[in-house]
């Protein structure tokens, strides 16, 4: 009877390990239930019917994960289209764009389009930062509540961008702004709080879809003293 239950034992516990090993998500399963994950397009930068400069690159939006993404123009990277060698050609273009796990199980299929302009050769600028430039007396506690905002002129591509106390890295995250890609955000955890009587800077670079990278800039503000 004990060789019995021993044996059953060991039988159960091999059939919950099967259970556990085919219970496990894959990695670019969304939905758990091992399907491949749907995503619908939801948009690009720059928007479609609009500008495109001959040498600037376009980010795909999509609401879940779409897997591998084709274009019948240019060069895709990630969610990314890169403009061909020589640049998109002048005047309208249509991109038929293809995705791999679209609505309803299938190929997800869309549509841009842009009237494509002279090449784009200006570097993004810094129209915005907050706190502003030279601020003083701010309560480090508000300012790593608000976080810290830079907006440009134009959306960029990547940004490389830190907050420095006496020229350390403080070590906050930067995000750049997913709906209009303009503007970059560096955020604090928990244990990035700020000081009081400190003089930060905000320096960095920020590069355009046209690969474009702007001047460094250096941007500082002053926290109040300790009341």
């Amino acid at each position: 009877m004990k060789l019995f239950f021993r044996t059953l034992a060991i039988v159960m516990a091999a059939l919950l390990a099967v259970y556990a090993v085919g219970c496990g998500g894959d990695d670019d399963d969304d939905n758990g239930n091992g399907d491949a994950a749907e995503a619908t397009f939801d948009g690009a930068t720059p928007a479609s019917d609009g500008m495109l400069a001959a040498n600037q690159s376009i980010t795909l939006k999509f609401t879940g994960s779409p897997g591998t993404i084709t274009a019948n123009v240019g060069t895709v990277s990630g969610r990314t289209i890169n403009p061909p060698d020589g640049g998109f050609t002048l005047g309208p273009l249509t991109i038929n764009i293809t995705w791999e796990n679209g609505p309803d199980g299938g190929e997800g299929s869309d549509s841009i389009s842009y009237t494509v302009v002279e090449a784009d050769e200006t570097a993004p600028e810094v129209t915005m930062v907050d706190p502003e430039n030279g601020a003083k007396d701010l309560d480090p506690a508000v300012v790593f509540e608000d976080t810290i905002k830079i907006t440009f002129n134009e959306a960029i591509k990547s940004a490389e961008i830190m907050l420095l106390d006496d020229g350390d890295n403080v070590g906050w995250t930067l995000a750049i702004d997913k709906d209009n890609n303009n503007t970059v955000t560096l955020t604090g955890s928990a244990n990035q709080t700020l000081s009081n009587e400190t003089e930060y800077t905000i320096k960095g670079t920020a590069t355009d879809h046209s690969d474009n990278t702007s001047d460094e800039f250096n941007f500082t503000f002053i926290t109040k003293a300790k009341e």
